[in-house]
């Protein structure tokens, strides 16, 4: 255990070689302690991006261990944030039968029961957690995620009743007002789902830290830093298998794309890896934000991409399944883009677009995780991140002509068998009939998109943001030359 406060004091002193380092040899004398200490080990893996090393010592909890009945949510807890869901499901399954069926773990439930199903158990695990705790945000928020429109009246009066009580925290107050956008704006009661919307936004983004002229000056600094012969020298790495990168704002259709290519039998869909930042990080040894920051221009030069290539090939190995193609869908990663093609010159990119309105207003409407996409709670700011977006995008195919297909969301769903055509021959690969069946893909994703997916492809989301036109004015007006030049597109 010694060796496990060491990684997590090197992780606060933002050492993440040495941090990583303390983890693996937790990891190595873990066999026989206590399940608590084996948790915190997994735990401190999971801080320095060894998921696999987290997951694996986990496999030294008896679940049948009477000692460990106590454990048994907090390692299922584990197992999700490891993106293990059926494992998770096994464990807190087994703590409810044990006696663990309180407010909360009713709600871990449905949380993780909405990954793998099946959803009317989600539902009413969610149910019975609001039932033993009317208080909680998040439980009620988790409800609302289900797009049920029996009972819909009833689950916002519930809600609007929990707004009245007293002492409530700011994360069940934005949590509460994100759910009633969700149910308001299913039966189309746009008016009232705005004034929800507005409120969680203004919580969530109280609690945040962001700039829009740090944000622009971090974008300014990168594109500095990866001028027209940066790609120039290509870094040497194995080529047996090549990465797909799936990158794009989020809630564009990135999930919908990787469904599409990981039917094709030669394709291993990874989701949303964070491989990729971990390497950059071990490599300069300096722990990165969610989001780049301005002295991120002047890391890039000081880092050995032959390094963060090779280990990001290593990391991801014991993923690919034995196929020759492995996706790896972190939108964050456009952030990136010319990065990766340093690092792993043979790596494909698929960046997805989507017209500006719908991608912006997709952002604002989802409550992130906490800290993520900070960007997304204010109309302007989101407005601005686009832009910054866009001009990334535009530099990275300006320095690397040819290697990164764009893809159109609303080709994507309007003429899905095109795309998937075009994005086989990109990849250079034997094009194969039916991979748009993404219900024939019974792979467990755990995205904002978890739910839409249990859906065939439509187009019903195209501009969704119109029904708000009114209010969205500001963000159309900041955008309309980026709205104009897209459209031209289509």
């Amino acid at each position: 255990m010694v060796y496990c406060l060491l990684s997590s004091s090197y992780q606060n002193l933002r050492r993440p070689r040495l941090a990583t380092y303390n983890a693996f040899q937790a990891c190595k004398r873990a066999g026989g302690l206590p399940a608590r200490d084996i948790l915190a080990i997994s735990n401190a893996c999971l801080m320095v991006g060894e998921t696999f090393l987290g997951h694996s010592v986990l496999a030294y909890i008896d679940i049948n261990h009477p000692a460990n009945r106590d454990i048994l949510l907090d390692v299922g807890r584990q197992y999700s944030s490891l993106e293990d869901q059926p494992i998770a499901l096994r464990f807190v399954q087994r703590a409810h039968a044990e006696g663990s069926n309180g407010w909360f773990a009713n709600h871990i439930l449905s949380i993780i029961l909405s990954f793998t199903g099946p959803v009317e158990n989600a539902i009413a695990a969610s149910e019975s957690s609001i039932s033993k705790n009317r208080v909680h945000g998040h439980a009620h928020w988790m409800r609302a995620q289900f797009g049920s429109k029996d009972g819909n009246a009833l689950r916002v009066a519930r809600m609007r009743e929990v707004l009245t009580q007293p002492n409530l925290t700011l994360d069940d107050k934005t949590y509460l007002h994100y759910g009633m956008f969700k149910e308001l704006d299913a039966v189309n009661e746009t008016g009232e789902a705005w004034e929800a919307l507005c409120e969680g936004m203004k919580h969530r983004r109280s609690a945040l830290t962001f700039d829009i002229g740090r944000e622009n000056l971090s974008f300014d600094n990168l594109i500095k830093a990866t001028s027209q012969n940066f790609l120039e020298v290509p870094t040497q790495v194995p080529q047996e298998v090549t990465p797909i990168f799936v990158v794009g704002m989020p809630r564009t259709g990135t999930t919908l794309l990787e469904r599409i290519i990981g039917n094709h039998p030669q394709i291993t869909a990874c989701g949303e890896l964070t491989d990729f930042k971990i390497q950059l990080q071990w490599a300069a040894d300096t722990p990165l934000p969610i989001q780049i920051h301005p002295e991120f221009g002047e890391l890039i030069s000081k880092i050995d991409f032959h390094l963060v290539g090779n280990r990001y090939l290593e990391k991801t190995r014991r993923l690919i399944e034995g196929r020759k193609f492995y996706s790896d869908k972190m939108p964050l990663n456009y952030l990136y883009a010319g990065l990766i093609l340093k690092a792993i010159p043979h790596a494909k990119i698929i960046n997805l677009r989507r017209h500006p309105m719908d991608a912006c207003f997709s952002n604002m409407k989802e409550l992130f995780a906490h800290h993520h996409y900070a960007y997304s709670y204010d109309m302007l700011e989101c407005a601005n991140h686009y832009r910054n977006y866009s001009r990334l995008m535009k530099h990275w195919h300006h320095i690397a002509p040819g290697r990164i297909l764009d893809v159109h969301y609303e080709h994507l769903v309007t003429q899905p068998e095109v795309e998937a055509r075009r994005v086989q021959e990109f990849l250079g690969l034997p094009e194969v009939e039916g991979v748009t069946d993404i219900l024939a893909n019974k792979r467990i994703t755990t995205t904002a998109s978890t739910l839409q997916l249990r859906q065939p492809i439509h187009s019903k989301n195209m501009g969704g943001w119109k029904r708000y036109e009114t209010q969205l004015k500001p963000m159309r007006l900041a955008l309309l030359d980026m709205i104009e030049e897209y459209e031209k597109l289509l």
